[in-house]
């Protein structure tokens, strides 16, 4: 017996026309620079970490180190990090030093 094609689903159903205005793309994240208490560098965003839920639950942060040598990744929980704006350019904050970052355990990619 022959079934017939699933019909798709309306267009509302599974399709996101715009950004939600509590969003922000990962690409917002990705690459930019975490400020400290004093408004200090204190890293930059590396990766963030995704439940299988699709809730981003982490920040990896690159800290320590001079122009990317003897530096390592860090994790933090998502909601350690601030998003915010200032001078009208958004900017990532946490309420954490540069030394309290940089003695932070190391992230491992792997168990």
């Amino acid at each position: 017996m022959l079934r017939e094609a699933p019909t798709p689903p309306p267009p509302g159903a599974l399709y996101i026309r715009e950004k939600p205005g509590n969003a922000l793309f990962a690409t917002d994240y990705l690459g930019q620079t975490v400020h400290g208490p004093a408004k200090q560098k204190v890293g930059t965003i590396s990766n963030l970490l995704v439940d299988t839920t699709g809730r981003v639950t982490g920040v990896v942060i690159d800290v320590g180190g001079f122009l990317g040598i003897g530096g390592k990744e860090i994790a933090i929980a998502f909601e350690a990090l601030f998003p915010v704006v200032e001078d009208g350019r958004e900017a990532f904050l946490v309420e954490m030093t540069k030394e309290q970052l940089a003695s932070a355990p190391p992230f491992k990619r792997s168990p």
